[in-house]
């Protein structure tokens, strides 16, 4: 299948026009357009407790790595298995204010993400940008499901059990952002009452072109790189 034809595959799913679009955009004028999500933990844990009795009980295991007694309270041949899929190590994450979630199945991981509670988040995707968050929020900055159990609703099991997670440890929002023609994971974290809170344009040289939110925003974007 080329390239074209993969796009435009995506028609066939939730929200795949819009998507198709956006790679048209990318493709004729050389930008990409990432959103921002973010989730109530207020409203989301009082979602949760509401239809919690509803949902099939899973067989995943549920795994927070937030201290080095978590790291030891868990197999290491299973951290090094997190460890493929956090970009830094556990360890390293944990040591800058991050903490990573997962949910296993016999020893294997089935999904996993990272949490960083800094004000200030710094990533490289799809450029170099600060990410400034109010004192409250934690940033989602990675989530990915292993190939052999995409389509079973994982991510979504996780990202619920994350915020229960998370807002037991006080916080009242994540934040997250996403490119806009990856439809598999803005259809996840719409299903999980995540909405949109604003979105940005870059380049594909890599330079910020647009950052564009509310004027109220507690959320703000910067780029590190030099004029």
């Amino acid at each position: 299948m080329n390239t074209w034809q993969e796009k435009l595959s995506l028609l066939k799913y939730r929200g795949g026009i819009e998507a198709a679009l956006f790679w048209l955009v990318k493709v004729l004028f050389k930008a990409e357009v990432y959103f921002f999500y973010a989730v109530d933990l207020s409203e989301e844990s009082k979602a949760s407790r509401a239809h919690g009795n509803n949902h099939k009980k899973n067989q995943f295991q549920f795994i927070s790595l937030n201290t080095d007694q978590d790291l030891s309270a868990h197999p290491h041949d299973l951290i090094k298995l997190i460890n493929a899929q956090s970009g830094w190590s556990v360890p390293r994450l944990i040591g800058k204010n991050a903490g990573v979630y997962a949910l296993t199945q016999q020893g294997k991981v089935v999904t996993q993400t990272n949490i960083s509670s800094n004000t200030v988040i710094e990533v490289d995707t799809p450029t170099d940008l600060n990410i400034h968050l109010d004192h409250k929020d934690v940033f989602l900055g990675y989530l990915y499901t292993y190939p052999e159990y995409r389509g079973k609703s994982a991510a979504a099991i996780l990202l619920r059990k994350v915020c229960k997670a998370v807002f037991d440890r006080g916080y009242s929002r994540i934040v997250t952002h996403v490119r806009s023609t990856n439809i598999a994971s803005l259809n996840t974290f719409r299903k999980c009452g995540w909405s949109r809170k604003g979105w940005i344009v870059t380049s594909l040289k890599g330079h910020l072109l647009l950052a564009c939110f509310p004027r109220k925003s507690t959320i703000k974007v910067s780029s590190r790189l030099s004029k």
